[in-house]
């Protein structure tokens, strides 16, 4: 299998968690939709991982490359993994013939059964894909993860941006606080998380469900 992500914390996370598991194995990465169009070539590539934008302008560049995979190699399954909840994106992966969906944030127990079942040919969606194209409104509040009670809601947040690859300037720009502000969380977090860099951070929230 393969993964293609835009953001180096994000694919770094990703090929961490196929590494984890001994009946996965990866065949190549890429950061862009350019650079993984070699990989359709592999012979015994039997899933992608797809983690680009897609809805960026003026190309949609996730969509595009999971329409021009599947029509080049329509043995090879395709997960697509989106980033921020939307109905229209996730449709039009559907649509652009994704066999899977699943957030970014996506634990990696339910990652793991979605690339088994699209390698075996069949389409999977992730649970909160499924209530989001199903109930597109906003769940009530019961139905709501549980507060993680060791991480203060900014925390939370911020660790949520690190593992979708932002950099402490963008985390800073979206969160309007000082780029030094989200470095001193990032500390917190490190030393709560019990790890020592991004990617390891990513990897413990993606494992412990804890964004």
């Amino acid at each position: 299998m393969a993964a293609v992500a835009d953001r180096e914390t994000s694919r770094g996370a990703l090929l961490a968690l196929i590494d984890d598991d001994d009946e996965l194995l990866v065949a190549g990465s890429a950061s862009s939709a350019s650079e993984a169009k070699p990989l359709l070539d592999l012979e015994h590539l039997d899933v992608i991982l797809v983690n680009l934008p897609l809805s960026a302008r003026p190309l949609a560049e996730g969509i595009d490359f999971i329409r021009f995979a599947k029509a080049k190699r329509p043995d090879v399954g395709i997960v697509s993994l989106k980033r921020d909840v939307d109905e229209h994106c996730l449709r039009a992966a559907l649509d652009a013939g994704a066999n899977a969906c699943c957030m970014a944030t996506t634990s990696q127990h339910r990652l793991a059964q979605a690339i088994r079942a699209v390698a075996e040919g069949a389409t999977w969606l992730d649970p909160e894909v499924s209530r989001i194209l199903l109930h597109p409104t906003p769940p009530p509040a019961a139905f709501a993860k549980p507060v993680v009670p060791h991480l203060s809601p900014r925390e939370r947040e911020i660790l949520r941006l690190l593992t979708d690859g932002y950099t402490n300037e963008e985390i800073a720009d979206r969160l309007t606080c000082a780029p030094a502000t989200v470095k001193t969380h990032l500390l917190h977090l490190f030393r709560k998380l019990g790890v020592r860099d991004r990617v390891s951070a990513a990897v413990t929230a993606l494992r412990g469900d804890l964004i």
